[in-house]
């Protein structure tokens, strides 16, 4: 009876520890990295200014000297948002990184800026275009970060799933990769969104910046946690062992 209390213990020891691998790698694909740009009719603004008195003779230079000219300056500024504000997941930042990676640009979905109207979308062709102008200059580097990126992402997956595998072989130091795939990504959060963050305030804005979410370090502190727990789990099956050991001894 108590072989069997000892052993449905163990079980549910170890089903909360997968539990928690499982919740912890869900946490950290799930949360957000944030782009947030504030202040966005003053940049609209000065966006304009700037092409406006541009000689290159290029397709957005001379649209945007008419626009000027014609008085629509501000009608232009005012149709934009004072604060844009993008989240974008694990997940989702890698299929955006893959189609970065593949098409070199940005789209004007990827910016999420409204486009009801063709003011509006003529606004967000004038971001997007220096956006993506900013990018290119950068290329290299950018190529290099996205890359490391998603490596990142595969390396956090191959090593929960070599936790996993050690789970169930009753490895002793099965929940070492959970933690060490926890704290590879949210270092890496951490690095991306203060490494763009640099970037893009020194180059392009300095009301953008890039955040990382509290989701990050709850699947880290999760992990961290089961690798506790876990050791408790190796600690009462040891204790079991050796309680029949010593039963066997006495009979």
């Amino acid at each position: 009876m108590e072989a069997c209390y000892e052993k449905s213990q163990l079980i549910l020891r170890k089903s909360l520890c997968s539990l928690a691998a499982i919740i912890s790698l869900v946490a950290l694909l799930s949360s957000p990295v944030t782009f947030k740009m504030y202040e966005v009719k003053d940049y609209a603004s000065s966006l304009i200014d700037t092409f406006a008195n541009q000689s290159d003779g290029s397709a957005m230079s001379i649209a945007v000297k008419a626009a000027v000219e014609s008085g629509l300056k501000q009608d232009l500024v005012d149709q934009l948002p004072d604060k844009v504000e993008i989240s974008e997941s694990h997940l989702s930042l890698y299929r955006l990184v893959s189609r970065y990676r593949q098409n070199k640009r940005l789209q004007s979905s990827n910016l999420k800026l409204p486009a009801k109207n063709k003011v509006q979308l003529f606004m967000d062709d004038l971001i997007l275009y220096l956006v993506n102008s900013e990018l290119n200059v950068h290329e290299g580097e950018l190529q290099q970060i996205t890359q490391i990126y998603q490596l990142s992402l595969w390396i956090i997956c191959v090593l929960y799933l070599l936790g996993v595998a050690l789970l169930l072989f009753n490895r002793y130091w099965s929940w070492l990769p959970f933690v060490l795939g926890a704290a590879s990504a949210s270092g890496f959060q951490v690095f991306i969104t203060h490494t763009l963050t640099e970037m893009v305030q020194k180059e392009v804005y300095s009301k953008m910046l890039f955040t990382y979410s509290w989701g990050s370090w709850a699947g880290f502190l999760l992990a961290l946690a089961g690798h506790l727990f876990y050791l408790d789990v190796c600690r009462y099956r040891a204790k079991g062992k050796a309680n029949k050991n010593k039963e066997a001894n006495n009979n």
